[in-house]
């Protein structure tokens, strides 16, 4: 047998070539990314020398109960994830794409574990912690899951890879920063965790992106089906944040401002230190960033 022979030739397509890249995708590259570097050396999401919460998770009744309402709020979103990707494993177009979607249900399935073993580590129970999703969850966030569902229960993969793949998990890149930021005193685990379920979130929405504008490329009729649908999540997006500032914006800041001291100089946006941004301008601010990376996805699979 002579070299050539011999050789083996990690150039060959595994899957069939359906007009997407595949390469980064694959079940290899997510052991390779995950267990063996993201997750390495951790439990539930923290390594085992992180620093330990601030005693006012448990001390304090008004620091302890927005903690939990923004445990619970992630929970609702994973919770939508797991279940819809989960669903499109069975339903997408092509053998690398339900190899993917099985890797990021096993990432949704990871989420929503660790955000409810955090809750549990605080004497939430399964019981009391799907109380207090459904609780958190408004009136217009269950509009904006629904709608993402319907595309779901619909098996329109498009719209659906376009309702988690670019809305959903999109939001994770200016939420999940802000949420890390701004929990990094009282407890610097949790802030851990939400690093790895945002690093997570990335790789979903660079499928996301290399699939979208396969399906955009196809065609105007496409193109138009998936731009009105951005549009209604854009405006459902907008009442969400409202009414995030309705329901629960005087709590944060009562909190925050009982502790600014020890809270006022992280850095909760670029170049913005916590004391300087009330809750209320926090929200605006995350709101216009949620939009600009809209935006970006956005013109990215070529919908702007």
């Amino acid at each position: 047998m002579n070299e050539k022979e011999s050789r083996l030739n990690r150039k060959n397509e595994k899957f069939a070539n359906n007009g997407w890249d595949t390469a980064q995708f694959d079940v290899q590259t997510w052991l390779e990314r995950a267990p063996w570097r993201t997750l390495r050396d951790t439990e539930y999401g923290v390594k085992n020398n992180a620093p330990k919460p601030h005693p006012a998770l448990w001390e304090d009744k008004l620091v302890s109960e927005i903690y939990k309402i923004d445990l619970a709020t992630f929970l609702t979103a994973e919770r939508i994830s797991m279940s819809g990707i989960s669903k499109l494993v069975s339903c997408a177009p092509d053998e690398a794409s339900s190899v993917f979607l099985a890797t990021q249900a096993a990432d949704e399935a990871r989420h929503f574990e660790i955000f409810s073993r955090r809750l549990a580590d605080f004497d939430v129970g399964p019981e009391q912690r799907n109380e207090m999703m459904k609780k958190v969850t408004t009136p217009e966030m269950q509009k904006f899951y629904d709608l993402i569902a319907e595309q779901v229960d619909r098996e329109d993969f498009a719209a659906a890879m376009l309702s988690h793949n670019i809305i959903l998990e999109g939001m994770a890149y200016p939420v999940y920063r802000y949420e890390s930021a701004y929990w990094s005193v009282f407890d610097p685990q949790l802030s851990a965790m939400i690093r790895g379920a945002f690093a997570d979130e990335v790789h979903h929405v660079a499928y996301g992106e290399a699939i979208m504008r396969n399906y955009t490329a196809k065609g105007d009729k496409t193109r138009n089906t998936m731009s009105r649908l951005a549009k209604n999540f854009r405006m459902l997006m907008t009442e969400v944040f409202e009414s995030t500032i309705d329901h629960y914006v005087g709590l944060y800041q009562l909190a925050a401002d009982n502790y600014m001291d020890e809270i006022g100089d992280i850095q909760i946006f670029p170049s913005r230190k916590m004391r300087d941004v009330t809750e209320k301008e926090q929200v605006e601010i995350l709101m216009r960033e949620v939009n600009l990376e809209c935006d970006k996805r956005l013109a990215r699979i070529g919908l702007l």
